[in-house]
């Protein structure tokens, strides 16, 4: 499934840059550009202990973490819940 959604997403992104005539994305908006690739890294952690928090919500616990603890998943849960927002904060309107 990984690779149909890489193959996906570079179809995509090779539509876009034919369809606006570009060698890169958001080549003529540099400032924006440079905006989120600023941004990139925080977004990246987050998206990292956004995953991490739906497995194991998802019941695919670690060594330390078992899911069927109610505290545990509760904790879980709200990390979940503040990296959508800390995401959605950071993108602002780049996203």
């Amino acid at each position: 499934m990984t690779t149909a959604v890489l193959a996906e997403f570079d179809l995509t992104r090779r539509t876009v840059l034919a369809t606006l005539e570009q060698n890169e994305l958001l080549q003529h908006k540099p400032q924006l550009r440079t905006r989120i690739t600023l941004r990139a890294p925080d977004i990246d952690a987050l998206s990292h202990l956004q995953l991490r928090a739906l497995r194991l919500l998802r019941n695919k616990g670690t060594e330390t973490d078992d899911p069927s603890d109610p505290q545990t998943r509760q904790q879980w849960a709200k990390v979940l819940l503040l990296t959508v927002k800390g995401a959605a904060a950071g993108l602002q309107n780049t996203g």
